[in-house]
């Protein structure tokens, strides 16, 4: 293994896993692979994180991951919690939705985050830099080729030089214009909106409540209000106005904001103004841009000895602002993989399940999403009759219901996406929770913990965990030290034994589980039910790790 994983500026250089990219993906990756003790190299052509707004809410399962980093409180306290969304069409507001009270009891952060991309790539760089790697800013991913057990790539230096670097697994998180992809021929199918998007942050001044996430809606438009820090300050995105201002970069390949162009917001205010049924006056404009959006998705994200991730693997509408937080769900899905098939000896077929876990949630999210667009933009008569008639209508009574409220919730904050139907979720029991479902939400308190705390900061430390609970706790503990011991000596450090009895500290996670006598759940690293039984048995877990994980015995070690 490598002494560091550091930056290394030898002529010819070795890692474990090469990542291109370090925007929020190849930054969650590269702290994801610090954690695990996989050596990487993290490269980028850029000075340094970007400083640039670009993607904006922050979902719920995200800050559930950076909880486990340890960087989410601070990125709470940075950004703007948004407890509610309004609708509106013309001047009638169709439905307020409090987020907070869907989401509460759900997960620790029942809100969305309004926090630019820029603040949530200085986090994940601080959170990377705690561990001692760092990134190699000024450096690009030149050509690659794949060899047997490998990869061997060319990087180039700001000053002109050329690094041979050899690695074992390449990742692409390269943004939309990926090199890494491009080089492997994955197709990208898609398509790009005819209609232009614009993004200002500016001060908005009217007669709607301040501080909530607001959808207006009206005869030729739409547009976004999103709360940011700051007195009445907005992040608003709509679509360009057709008056011959729709002047942005036909160029533009990916979903981000191109450079700033001849355009102003001030050129543009009066006719968005004019869509809007909402008075309402902008002033204080700090910044703005205009841009297409594409929707595209690769056919595959394994190619080999090589994956794509985030905007590199699939791009889509900003509606619903799913972007950033898919991509940082891609990695922390690939990781702790990477991890165990390099670390641990993992067969390679394990690497597989990256594709098939997370490829069918993009092909979900691009559905949605264009459908969602598409019925927001349409000119045509029945459609826009639908939109601004129907749709009120519907949408007040349907979302009155607590149970659709909060099935809305669940899919917007990203904590209902689950892998049920991976061959990863395994296991047959009687309990509320299944395989493939993410650990569901409670807080333990002592004697199970040191303190009251997430259940995800409880299992934070890298690695499978595996938990034996069980009501009457008589003997549980001698058990528990013994399946440790027996684990640690066939898959040395792969996985920690946590004996939970019925208490008052673990009451809240009997429940949730809905465990009447004994059950073992084995919990991946990205917080997801790998393997679950009612019962406690290490036959079916053993069979699990070495049969569907692909884990070798000690002594079947190369």
């Amino acid at each position: 293994m490598e002494t560091s994983i550091a930056t290394s500026n030898t002529a010819a250089s070795r890692t474990t896993v090469l990542i291109a990219g370090a925007g929020p993906s190849g930054l969650m990756l590269a702290n994801q692979l610090a954690r695990l003790d996989v050596p990487f190299r993290l490269v980028d052509g850029k000075s340094g994180p970007t400083r640039e707004s670009r993607a904006l809410g922050v979902q719920a399962r995200t800050l559930e991951l950076y909880q486990a980093l340890g960087i989410a409180e601070a990125a709470v306290a940075q950004g703007h919690r948004t407890l509610a969304g309004n609708i509106y069409v013309g001047r009638r507001r169709v439905q307020r939705v409090p987020l907070a009270d869907l989401g509460q009891g759900q997960t620790p952060f029942p809100f969305l985050l309004i926090l630019e991309q820029s603040r949530n790539e200085a986090l994940l760089y601080q959170a990377l830099q705690q561990t001692g790697a760092e990134v190699d800013w000024h450096t690009s991913l030149g050509v690659f080729e794949q060899q047997a057990g490998g990869v061997r790539a060319t990087l180039q230096h700001a000053d002109g030089r050329e690094e041979s670097i050899a690695a074992d697994w390449l990742v692409g998180c390269d943004g939309a214009r990926s090199t890494v992809r491009e080089q492997l021929g994955l197709a990208f199918a898609g398509g790009t909106y005819q209609n232009a998007f614009f993004v200002a942050d500016t001060r908005v001044d009217w007669p709607l409540p301040h501080g909530e996430l607001t959808v207006c809606l009206s005869q030729r438009s739409f547009v976004v209000f999103f709360p940011m820090p700051g007195e009445q300050r907005y992040r608003v995105i709509g679509v360009m106005p057709r008056d011959g201002t729709d002047k942005t970069d036909e160029t533009q390949a990916d979903a981000s904001p191109p450079g700033p162009l001849a355009l102003r917001f001030e050129d543009i205010a009066a006719a968005v103004r004019a869509q809007m049924d909402v008075e309402v006056a902008f002033s204080q404009t700090a910044w703005f841009s205009s841009y297409r959006v594409h929707h595209r998705c690769v056919d595959r994200f394994r190619a080999g000895r090589c994956f794509v991730a985030g905007d590199a693997a699939h791009v889509h509408s900003p509606v619903g602002a799913q972007g950033m937080n898919t991509g940082l769900q891609d990695v922390c899905n690939l990781a702790w993989k990477l991890a165990l098939v390099s670390r641990h000896g993992a067969h390679e077929r394990l690497l597989d399940s990256y594709h098939g876990e997370r490829w069918p949630i993009a092909q979900n999210l691009l559905r949605t999403t264009d459908n969602a667009f598409q019925f927001i933009i349409s000119e045509q008569p029945l459609q826009k009759a639908v939109r601004l008639k129907l749709f009120p209508w519907l949408a007040s009574r349907v979302l009155a219901v607590p149970a659709v409220r909060r099935r809305v919730f669940r899919t917007i904050s990203q904590i209902g996406l689950h892998y049920q139907a991976s061959r990863l979720s395994q296991g047959v029991s009687t309990l509320k929770a299944r395989a493939g479902e993410r650990l569901p939400y409670v807080e333990v308190a002592p004697p199970l913990a040191p303190q009251a705390m997430a259940v995800y900061v409880w299992l934070s430390a890298p690695g499978l965990h595996l938990l034996m609970l069980q009501r009457d706790g008589a003997g549980l503990a001698e058990l528990a030290q013994q399946w440790q011991a027996g684990l640690a000596q066939r898959w040395p450090a792969c996985l920690q034994v946590h004996p939970v009895a019925f208490s008052a500290g673990s009451a809240a996670l009997f429940d949730a589980l809905g465990v009447a006598g004994s059950a073992l759940l084995l919990v991946r690293p990205d917080q997801y039910i790998a393997y679950i039984e009612t019962g406690l048995s290490l036959d079916g877990l053993e069979a699990y790790l070495s049969g569907v994980l692909g884990l070798p015995a000690g002594d079947e070690r190369a």
